[in-house]
């Protein structure tokens, strides 16, 4: 109830309504003035204090106002950590406030994200452009064999692919979070989910490591097929290659309620605990993962593609045991 009093629609209403009360005390005076000849200044008097608390009230809120403008014309994208903090009060001005305190926190969190993702995408791009170089300059300093040659051939190609499979890692992180919702459509999840069992089986004949698959059919979803193929496929390569030679995969999709739930296990090497709240993040690497090719985008383009399916991924890990991951998407 306390709330209700400190509102600016209700200072209004309360001067709306003795601002009519003032003037029908006005307007009866006035007659009585004419009718039993009361003195003029009386009415004078409330006239002028009807005219200095409308001035009060109008005042205290176009300052207010006024202060509110001037402070949110001082921030930038420079300085959005400041934030509005001598406007107090739950009327509506001070829920402005706070509204637009909360979006500065949203943009400063996302400017700083995007600082960080840019660095970190220069980070990236600088390692094989400086080898290529160097590798370039380490060659033209004294005549070459031919065998030499192509051997700087072949490791620039290295270098060029995975800088080309960085900037596509890239483009697609930066695809699945800000999608084309038009482009969204239905699609049959198992037939999805049975082709990316059998690419799995392929690619692990290498190692000899047995995929089984479990998927119930007839399981539709609404979404981006290709991207949603691309992004569990991450998580299968991811499986095989930490799960040693003649270890074991395996790859389900069930219904369950209003839920399509994808569950991919291996009996690979694991994840160390203190590893495991760092996996999704942009560009990270676990210890396991220096020897292996890639920028450490698949994880989090996967959880970004999921997200846009509005599901969730979750992990289970337990080093030298495997690591189960456990998808949930609405269903259409």
């Amino acid at each position: 109830m306390r709330h209700v009093f400190q509102t600016l629609r209700f200072k209004l209403l309360f001067w709306y309504l003795l601002s009519l009360v003032i003037l029908g005390v006005f307007i009866i005076l006035t007659i009585h003035i004419l009718q039993y000849k009361y003195s003029v200044q009386l009415i004078i008097g409330l006239f002028i204090l009807l005219a200095i608390i409308g001035f009060v009230v109008v005042y205290k809120i176009t300052q207010t106002i006024t202060f509110l403008s001037f402070q949110m014309r001082q921030i930038s994208s420079k300085n959005l950590d400041k934030k509005i903090t001598s406007i107090k009060g739950n009327d509506e001005i001070g829920q402005l406030a706070n509204s637009f305190n909360g979006l500065l926190d949203r943009l400063d969190k996302a400017f700083k994200r995007e600082r960080q993702f840019i660095a970190d995408v220069a980070h990236e791009m600088k390692t094989p452009i400086a080898t290529l170089r160097s590798s370039f300059e380490v060659t033209l300093r004294k005549e070459r064999t031919n065998e030499e040659y192509k051997k700087m051939i072949k490791d620039s190609i290295i270098e060029t692919d995975r800088l080309t499979t960085t900037l596509k890692d890239i483009l697609d992180l930066a695809w699945s979070e800000v999608p084309n919702e038009k482009l969204r459509e239905y699609f049959n999840l198992s037939q999805l989910m049975s082709e990316l069992s059998e690419i799995a089986q392929k690619l692990a004949m290498k190692k000899n490591i047995t995929v089984s698959s479990n998927v119930k059919s007839q399981i539709t979803i609404k979404g981006f097929r290709e991207r949603l193929g691309r992004a569990l496929l991450n998580i299968i390569d991811n499986a095989i290659k930490y799960t040693p030679s003649n270890g074991r995969i395996y790859i389900a999709l069930i219904k369950e309620q209003n839920n399509a739930l994808i569950t991919i296990e291996d009996n690979g090497q694991g994840i160390e605990s203190k590893e495991l709240d760092h996996i999704f993040d942009r560009f990270y690497r676990g210890s396991k993962a220096e020897k292996t090719f890639g920028a450490g985008l698949g994880l989090a383009i996967a959880k970004a593609t999921i997200k846009m399916h509005k599901g969730v991924i979750q992990v289970q890990s337990r080093p030298k045991i495997g690591t189960t991951f456990s998808i949930a998407i609405p269903l259409s």
